[in-house]
């Protein structure tokens, strides 16, 4: 059975053809969650004390005109919120420097006397315009009883910009809905509120003062016991000197007029508000609501008032002129202000983090109204999503599609947007009655940009390309009807993916590469979202057959490392090309990514052996311990090298060297021993080539060592001990070369008792 679930509805005029709807894609802006409030009370104005601005009051219902600019509206700098019903009779701008949200209707931290959710919260006569980075949040959090959340309408007598019918991404509307292109019919309910400010105006600073007035350091306001109005009158100056300001003597529900008399430019950053309790314009204050909801200012004269500091203002704003410089505003706001802001001037919003909000006067005509203005009757169409049997497991389930039903409802044609995921219905709803309509699914690369779900969930990827979606029945054109016709209309869109295909091939390069197999996986997203996957293996010169996948996806190959055989290893693999994006066409010809594998054959190795030789005619006694270096180098690059130490007896053995290495060993002279020098060695050969494994080069390292000639002393022959010759000296040359052969002998011996020892 598939779940209703309430849709959202997003209002837009179309001027343009209607292919133009699903337009081009741009950056969507994360939606805030604000907290939720507690036990509401909707439908009901407040009934006596308003807490001080939080995120947990009560909500109540508001839908009075919380600010009105009979200019134009701007939210600049770093302007926060603006609580409650927004009439602009010009044009409206948010464009917050640096980006950010700004909020409208329904707020983070307010009064939470607010507009009735899913109606009108801002009504601009001109065109309204929302800067790059800048996100205008219409009804957040505007939740009806039950819970369902219906955020806040917005109507335009212009266009947008951006323009609400091809980008939705600065909008967020909570589920409300925009039209644009109303001409005077965006602010007709309140086409006299012009002429109201003024009459009231001035009707309020013909009322004699009832109160005293006492200026200096504070300034204090005492009331007339048992006067209804209270009524006061304070040059501009006094404000302007930014005193202290105490009420004294003034009842919670009577209401309290300061008429502010001198002008025309005004500048006040109010810093201490109290009444006999003590402080009351700080949010904990119990009386803060009651304060700012019985007080208001009326600029008799000025047309130029900025409400400046960081502090709160307590009270409605009321400035019926408009500054005649143009594009400069009536009222400037940086403070944050606690009531309702008034001026048939310009409204400019650009403190830091700065809010206003909603306390309604106690007085007509800028008292709450719980009342929705001119309620027309509406009717809901139901949209059941299907999709086809072969795509139905690779569609995340949190994934919702989006598409908008369009009526022809003078003086405008009417958009409202819907999402539902697979398996599941949608109800359309406050729809026009009796009005033609039509329903468009957004999907693909043209996809029209709107501003993430309100509930969080994620849009399918427009960059996932679908076949024509078929409708069950055909919604060429329907009239809705009204929720007492018998015939209520359900429709079903089932999709289906358009389709390619890619393949994997197996290349491996390099002599003696061994016949094995390679396996590894394959994924197929779109954006971040997952959308197929799967494994595969090959050996060399294999391909799989053709792999399906949706078109737009991008789509991936790994492979797991191979196991190195013996005698050689495997490279890392190289994937051509790293990616592909599916097309259409590569359903009939497969887009191909190769997967290439080097094996590298191990080198055969050789070695040498390294023979100390010492040629000592002289028997000088000598410490029989010699070293050195040897370096082998391929293709003139060092590939081995280190340090050697041999005797006469013991050779030194190098093993490992690459066959056809070039190599070369020399010896570090020895300190010459007492009685004897040593000569230059002699090394044969002193470089050589490695040519295979198995035969070994013998290099010799010949030391020759001469002993210090001595005096001669009668009848004694030089080294023999100074005993008497007894016959003739033995030749030099003959000992030396009996001792090499006694040396040859012992390195014989010796390499045969090393190669023993490797063994």
């Amino acid at each position: 059975m598939s779940r209703p679930r309430r849709s959202t509805r997003r209002w837009v005029a179309l001027t343009a053809a209607f292919g133009l709807i699903a337009g081009g894609g741009l950056t969507v802006v994360s939606a805030i969650r604000t907290a939720d409030p507690a036990a509401a009370v909707l439908g009901e104005c407040p009934d006596g004390t308003i807490p001080g601005p939080g995120n947990d009051n009560p909500v109540w219902t508001d839908n009075n005109v919380a600010i009105y600019a009979g200019g134009d509206f701007r939210a600049e700098n770093a302007a926060a919120e603006a609580e409650g019903l927004v009439v602009v009779q010009g044009d409206a701008d948010f464009t917050k420097t640096g980006g950010g949200t700004f909020n409208v209707g329904w707020v983070g931290v307010g009064s939470w006397v607010v507009p009735s959710p899913g109606e009108i919260m801002l009504a601009v006569g001109g065109d309204l315009s929302v800067g790059a980075g800048t996100v205008l949040d219409v009804g957040a959090n505007a939740r009806d009883a039950g819970g369902a959340l219906l955020g806040g309408n917005v109507d335009v007598g212009g266009i947008t910009t951006p323009d609400y019918e091809l980008d939705g991404s600065r909008y967020r509307l909570n589920n409300g809905t925009l039209e644009q292109g109303l001409g005077a019919a965006a602010t007709a309910p309140w086409a006299g509120w012009g002429a109201t400010l003024t009459a009231e105006s001035a009707g309020f600073a013909a009322l004699a003062p009832t109160g005293t007035v006492t200026a200096g350091a504070t300034l204090t306001l005492t009331g007339a016991p048992g006067a209804d109005p209270q009524v006061f009158t304070v040059d501009a100056a006094v404000l302007a000197a930014n005193p202290a300001i105490t009420f004294l003597g003034l009842a919670d529900d009577v209401p309290v007029i300061i008429n502010v008399t001198g002008g025309p430019a005004v500048t006040w950053a109010p810093n201490y508000i109290a009444d006999e309790t003590g402080r009351v314009d700080v949010p904990t204050s119990p009386r803060f609501g009651v304060v700012a909801s019985r007080t208001l200012f009326n600029f008799v004269d000025a047309t130029s008032v900025h409400l400046a500091g960081t502090s709160n203002v307590m009270g409605t704003i009321l400035v019926p002129g408009a500054n005649p410089a143009p594009g400069e505003p009536t009222i400037r706001v940086t403070a944050q202000t606690n009531g309702r802001l008034l001026t048939n001037g310009t409204i400019v919003m650009d403190g830091v983090g700065n809010e206003h909000h909603n306390y309604p006067w106690i007085a007509a005509p800028f008292e709450c109204i719980p009342t929705p203005i001119e309620p027309t009757a509406v009717g809901s169409v139901s949209i059941a999503k299907a999709l086809a049997p072969e795509d139905a497991g690779l569609v995340p389930p949190d994934l919702v599609f989006h598409g908008v039903v369009v009526c022809e409802a003078e003086p405008s044609r009417l958009v409202a947007e819907w999402y539902v995921a697979a398996g599941e219905t949608v109800v359309v709803d406050d729809l026009p009655v009796g009005a033609p309509c039509v329903i468009v699914e957004s999907l693909g690369p043209a996809a029209r940009a709107v501003a993430p779900h309100p509930e969080g969930r994620t849009l399918v990827p427009s960059q996932i390309a679908w076949q024509t979606p078929v409708w069950d029945p055909s919604p060429s054109e329907f009239v809705v009807p009204a929720p007492t016709d018998p015939l209520q209309l359900t429709f079903t869109v089932t999709n289906a993916l358009q389709r390619g295909s890619f393949t994997i091939e197996k290349a491996v390069t390099g002599e003696g590469a061994p016949d094995v197999s390679f396996s590894g996986t394959w994924a197929c997203t779109a954006g971040a979202t997952a959308v197929d996957q799967g494994t595969w293996t090959l050996s060399a010169g294999q391909a799989t057959a053709p792999i399906p996948a949706p078109v737009g996806t991008t789509c991936t190959v790994s492979e797991a490392t191979p196991v190195d055989p013996a005698g050689g290893s495997w490279s890392a693999p190289v994937i051509d090309p790293a990616s592909v994006v599916i097309t259409t066409d590569s359903a009939q010809t497969p887009i191909a990514i190769v997967v290439t594998n080097t094996f590298t054959a191990a080198p055969e190795l050789g070695g040498f052996d390294i023979v100390k030789v010492v040629s000592n005619p002289d028997g000088v006694a000598f410490d029989d311990s010699f070293g050195g270096t040897w370096s082998c180098s391929v293709e003139g690059s060092e590939v081995a090298g280190a340090s050697w130490t041999a005797t006469t007896a013991q050779p030194h053995a190098v093993d490992g060297i690459a066959v056809g290495a070039v190599c070369s060993v020399s010896e570090i002279s020895s300190a010459d021993p007492a009685g004897g020098s040593w000569g230059a060695p002699q090394i044969s050969p002193e470089t050589f080539t490695v040519t295979d494994a198995a035969t070994r080069v013998l290099v010799t390292v010949t030391n020759t060592l001469t002993g210090d000639e001595q005096p001669a002393t009668g009848g004694e022959t030089p080294g023999n001990g100074g005993l008497p010759a007894t016959g003739a000296t033995v030749p030099w040359w003959a000992i030396a070369v009996g001792g090499s052969l006694l040396a040859a002998g012992a390195v014989v011996v010796g390499i045969s008792r090393a190669r023993r020892g490797r063994g």
